[in-house]
């Protein structure tokens, strides 16, 4: 009878931490769509080839911002069109075409909730952009 007890007993805590970690499961492990980026004050630090100074810029994010108009960097001209867009938790990737060769490659990679680094450039060349991003702060006002 004591054996048939703890049979029971084993059996009961199995189904329980089934039953747990299959309700629970689905929070631990967010899809593609919940980008890990937190929001706030970001401070932008910009190395472009050829440059001789970096640029520095703040832009503050919302919690519910787009990481597409967020964090990936622009097409370098008006005529040019991103395309192939990528997105995982922690990371945007695409290509732009301008109105000249060569098709470009931009990257956004998070290392951190709180940190990335992006660059855009030609498929097995130099980056013609380095961008290092980390948050610093809440946002404060809508002036940030």
């Amino acid at each position: 009878m004591q054996v048939a007890y703890q049979l029971a007993r084993f059996v009961h805590a199995a189904l329980t931490v089934l039953l747990l970690s299959s309700v629970l499961a689905p929070r631990a492990h967010a899809d593609a769509g919940d980008f890990q980026a937190m929001p706030g004050l970001w401070k932008i630090v910009t190395h472009a080839k050829g440059a001789p100074h970096e640029t520095v810029a703040w832009h503050c994010v919302d919690e519910d911002a787009d990481p597409w108009a967020s964090f990936a960097l622009p097409p370098p001209d008006a005529s040019c069109q991103r395309s192939d867009e990528h997105r995982s938790r922690t990371s945007l990737d695409w290509h732009v075409q301008c109105h000249a060769p060569p098709v470009l490659h931009g990257r956004v990679a998070f290392d951190s909730p709180e940190h990335y680094s992006a660059s855009l450039g030609a498929e097995g060349a130099e980056p013609l952009l380095r961008v290092d991003g980390r948050r610093y702060a809440a946002c404060t006002s809508p002036k940030d």
